[in-house]
């Protein structure tokens, strides 16, 4: 896999604490160019820097649509709104996997979606857009991940797997072969999975179980 579908230079859409994590992750790495971040919460704090690229406010860089891809580094799965606002706007989205990691030649991944460093992930896999995969994760062969979904570092996915939009997956957590999670489930930080989980529930424990239903999506 490349570690990169976008040969423009690009954007990350979220400007927290994190942002500085992600540029020192990637900036380095070979044909990555990340220019700057966009925020939507404070007008006036686009005039800041992180490591040395600028802050946009999201309604101010329309103008860049031709000339820069984004990429959503947000870990709630609600980046969702956002993402849509900016794709109506006109700006495409840049796929990024970091040079540590490993995915089967077989396997597929969405527009948008960014994989952390030391993630293997198996053959005939396919995960959606916008998914955001942290450090370490492993990910068996034949799962299938839905679009704007968040995996936590740490966190295994065995085979067969289904998980379905906006899921989080918690630091971590552990989810054995077969298992199906409904659209915007919350699987907490060391949960093992050992069943089918409702939509929207939140799951944690060991062994798991639904601890409350309709909390997600977060």
């Amino acid at each position: 896999m490349p570690s990169s579908k976008s040969t423009k230079p690009i954007l990350l859409l979220g400007a927290t604490d994190y942002a500085a994590v992600f540029l020192d992750a990637f900036e380095d790495v070979p044909g990555v160019r990340l220019t700057g971040c966009v925020q939507n919460l404070d007008p006036a704090a686009d005039s800041r820097e992180i490591l040395g690229r600028p802050v946009y406010w999201t309604g101010s860089v329309g103008h860049l649509r031709s000339t820069h891809n984004l990429l959503c580094i947000l870990g709630t799965t609600k980046r969702n709104a956002w993402i849509a606002e900016m794709a109506e706007q006109g700006f495409e989205f840049a796929t990024l996997l970091h040079p540590s990691s490993t995915v089967s030649r077989r396997s597929t991944l969405g527009f948008g979606v960014s994989v952390d460093s030391g993630t293997v992930i198996a053959g005939f896999t396919r995960i959606g857009d916008h998914v955001r995969i942290g450090r370490r994760v492993a990910i068996g062969h034949h799962a299938e991940i839905g679009s704007y979904s968040t995996i936590h570092p740490g966190a295994v996915i065995s085979g067969h797997c289904r998980l379905g939009e906006q899921v989080t997956i918690g630091a971590g957590a552990v989810i054995i072969d077969r298992i199906e999670i409904g659209d915007g489930a919350f699987i907490a930080a060391g949960a093992v999975v050992t069943k089918t989980v409702p939509s929207r529930a939140l799951f944690a424990g060991n062994p798991g179980r639904v601890v409350r239903p309709l909390y997600g999506p977060r």
